[in-house]
């Protein structure tokens, strides 16, 4: 096999890589004014799940119109998770001078506040970038995929922090590279974690005999129940289904001049 055949599994990985570099370029000049990565970070995903399940097309041109369409939902959502962590660092600091004075249970508590809010911020922005819904509706599905899918919530808790992780190790030196995959690099192994998530609610809503099943996003019972329910069908919670988004819609360049 030719490996320089642009088809060949050499070339295509190649390709890949060369569409996370771009695209963590991009999110991280988006990020710089700092109110915008809230949308940045939407948009980073939205063409991460393109990427994941074979959709990839023009990255930068699909990045700023997910940047564009979801701005104002993911700049309140950025605010808010950063309210609410900066929150808890300051009980955090009050705790660290009062020492002993405050009971065990506080800092149970605070811990127990930090793991709930970074389970949902694990999620946030790519729910957000994929289904449409209010910013109460999409915290709440958050959590809801977070507890569902355990397993997945567990494995991007750890990927996430790795470059920087790598960076506290290694130096200055490893600063080139992390710059260039510090959010894609993570991002992407975290999408096709999630991936498996959204096709099981992708394969509900669509339906088995082609009928569509509502499905209530900020609903935790029927979200589970739904999980329950495709799983018992098909016998395993991934699926290859070309059901209908019901969010960030694929205008007509997404599926022409973009894969083109």
């Amino acid at each position: 096999m030719n490996f320089l055949h642009i088809e060949s599994p050499v070339m295509k990985k190649l390709g890949v890589m060369a569409d996370l570099l771009i695209l963590n370029l991009v999110t991280l000049v988006c990020c710089l004014p700092i109110v915008t990565a809230g949308a940045a970070f939407t948009a980073m995903h939205y063409v991460l799940l393109k990427i994941v399940r074979g959709e990839e097309g023009y990255v930068i041109k699909t990045f700023f119109r997910a940047f564009r369409e979801n701005f104002l939902q993911g700049t309140i959502l950025w605010i808010i998770m950063a309210a609410v962590y900066a929150a808890l660092f300051v009980d955090w600091r009050i705790l660290r001078m009062q020492g002993d004075e405050f009971p065990v249970f506080m800092n149970v508590l605070l811990l127990a506040a930090v793991l709930i809010i970074y389970m949902i911020s694990l999620y946030v922005f790519p729910i957000l970038s994929r289904y449409q819904n209010t910013v109460p509706g999409t915290i709440k599905a958050a959590l809801t995929m977070s507890v569902v899918g355990t397993i997945r919530t567990l494995g991007s808790a750890v990927v996430y922090p790795i470059p920087y992780v790598i960076l506290f190790f290694a130096g200055y030196p490893i600063v080139p590279i992390i710059l260039c995959f510090c959010f894609t690099g993570p991002g992407f192994f975290r999408a096709k974690m999630y991936d498996g998530l959204f096709r099981t609610y992708e394969t509900v809503a669509a339906g088995a005999a082609g009928e569509t099943k509502e499905i209530d996003m900020s609903d935790a019972d029927a979200a589970e129940d739904a999980s329950d329910e495709v799983s018992s069908e098909s016998g395993s919670s991934e699926f290859d289904s070309n059901g209908p988004e019901t969010g960030l819609l694929p205008d007509s360049g997404d599926s022409g001049s973009e894969d083109a």
